[in-house]
C-alpha cells in the first residue's frame, strides 16, 4: 500500500498485485511463444497455469481523499468481485492497523478506515509486516483531520484484557465467527496461554452478544 499522489486537495492511496499479474502474463506469452517456435506444446500447460495464477492474484483497492468534497471515495477489484463507495470525512473517526493470524504464530496486517458503519479495509490482502503503516496512518489522518494526525493507536488494554489496537480485529474475526483465528491472533501479541487466551476471547464473545 502506498500513496499514488499527493495534491492539497487530493489524496490517493493504492494497495494492487496487479504487477504480479502483467508478470504471470508476459512468462505466459514466453512459454507460448517458445512451444510454438519448438514444437513443443506442453509448455501451453505451464503458459495456463502462470495465467491462472495471474488472474487469482489481480487485486486492486484505491482510495481517493477529496479534500474540497470532504469525502473518499474508494473502489476495489478481485477475481469475480468489484465493489466502490463513498465516505464522509466526518464519518471516519479513526484508522488502524489490522491484524489477524496468518498461522504458525505469524501476524499479518492492513489498514482499515473506522467509520460509524463499521470498518473499511484499505486492502484486500493482508501483508506480513506492518512497517510503514504507522506513517501511511498519520498522512491520511493528517489530510482528513489533522486533529487526528499525532495520535497513535492506543496501545493500552480494555476491560477484557484485549490489546486496545487488536480489539477491532478480534471483534472482526467472532463476528465471521472465527473463534479460532482470533485465540491464535491474542496469543500470537500477547504472549499467553492458551486458556488464558479462550478465557479472554470468550468474555469478548459474551459481550459481543450481550451488546455492550
Amino acid at each position: 500500500m502506498r500513496i499514488a499522489s499527493q495534491s492539497p486537495t487530493e489524496l490517493v492511496v493504492r494497495d494492487s498485485s496487479v504487477w504480479i499479474s502483467v508478470l504471470c502474463a508476459g512468462v505466459a506469452l514466453g512459454l507460448i511463444l517458445f512451444g510454438i517456435a519448438k514444437a513443443q506444446p506442453n509448455t501451453f500447460l505451464g503458459a495456463a497455469l502462470f495465467l491462472l495464477f495471474g488472474i487469482i492474484g489481480a487485486r486492486n483497492t484505491t482510495f481517493t481523499f477529496d479534500s474540497v468534497r470532504r469525502v473518499v471515495n474508494w473502489s476495489g477489484y478481485k477475481p469475480f468481485k468489484r465493489a466502490s463507495g463513498t465516505i464522509p470525512f466526518d464519518d471516519v473517526s479513526d484508522i488502524v492497523v489490522e491484524a489477524t493470524s496468518g498461522g504458525s504464530d505469524a501476524t499479518t496486517y492492513r489498514l482499515s478506515l473506522i467509520t460509524s458503519q463499521g470498518n473499511v479495509p484499505m486492502a484486500y490482502a493482508y501483508t506480513s509486516s506492518k512497517d510503514g503503516y504507522a506513517e501511511l496512518r498519520s498522512q491520511i489522518l493528517g489530510f482528513i483531520r489533522p486533529g487526528l494526525a499525532g495520535a497513535p493507536p492506543d496501545t493500552g488494554v480494555n476491560a477484557d484484557g484485549i490489546p486496545a489496537d487488536l480489539d477491532s480485529s478480534i471483534r472482526s474475526l467472532l463476528n465471521q465467527r472465527r473463534k479460532i483465528d482470533a485465540i491464535e491472533l491474542l496469543r500470537s501479541r500477547g504472549r499467553i496461554g492458551l486458556t488464558e487466551a479462550v478465557k479472554r476471547i470468550d468474555a469478548v464473545d459474551k459481550n459481543m452478544k450481550a451488546g455492550t
